[in-house]
């Protein structure tokens, strides 16, 4: 190739970068927003009749970062209230109809809450437990007649004790996910919780900043849902 036509061709990409450049940098991609995504019809899962939603949103099954999205059924329509960062279970999302016992991993899917608990209503309108000092607890054994429900006494070693983690400060306000409940499978998950926290992975529920759960739950009624797991899972496109 001569010079002539190498002199010609930079001309060109000169002149071609700087038409480039004028027009400015390409736009950057809009930040997703499920509660119109929802509006649009993109979510795979049910919404049932809950008139509030909690999106807890991740990147991809592996990961323990959510995105929590509040929305609220305007209509046919459903608009963002809040969003958060929260953290799932350390090892991220099972797949539907995969989550185990002990796994470390958080459920997929759409779910109600059913009932909430802590040291005082923060103003919810789901059925609320007041926890005590002691004597609270969640079976967590598979088999057991409260696996994957609440009852009172001594809890036994392989179950949770509400009042001693409510001390700890990451039971201080939940809400009860209506996961693997109210007829539990043996093995299949159970205490799936939102929570106190944020800062640390759980071992499978959702956790967010106290004072943005307590705002949330003072919104959430009974039939109110989370919708949670990775979004390529949740939504279509």
């Amino acid at each position: 190739m001569n010079y002539r036509t190498l002199a010609s061709l930079a001309l060109a990409g000169g002149t071609a970068l700087a038409a480039l450049t004028a027009l400015g940098p390409p736009a950057a991609a809009a930040p997703f927003d499920p509660c119109s995504a929802i509006s649009q019809g993109k979510l795979r899962y049910p919404t049932g009749s809950a008139q509030h939603l909690v999106l807890a949103v991740s990147s991809g099954y592996a990961s323990n970062y959510v995105v929590v999205t509040e929305c609220a059924k305007k209509g046919r329509s459903w608009t963002k209230l809040t969003e958060t960062e929260g953290r799932a279970g350390a090892n991220g999302f099972a797949r539907p109809g995969q989550k185990r016992e002990g796994d470390g991993k958080s459920p997929t899917g759409s779910f109600t809450f059913t009932e909430a608990f802590g040291r005082g209503n923060p103003g919810t309108r789901l059925p609320y437990r007041t926890l005590r000092e002691s004597g609270d607890c969640w079976g967590a054994t598979p088999g057991e007649s409260h696996y994957n429900d609440y009852y009172s006494g001594t809890c036994h070693p392989a179950d949770e004790n509400l009042s001693a983690i409510m001390q700890l400060g990451s039971y201080r306000q939940a809400a009860v996910i209506d996961y693997n409940r109210p007829k539990p499978v043996p093995g299949r998950g159970s205490a799936i919780f939102f929570h106190v926290g944020g800062k640390a992975p759980t071992a499978g529920c959702i956790a967010i900043d106290e004072s943005r759960l307590r705002g949330i739950m003072r919104t959430l009624a009974p039939g109110d849902r989370i919708i949670m797991g990775p979004r390529s899972e949740l939504f279509r496109g």
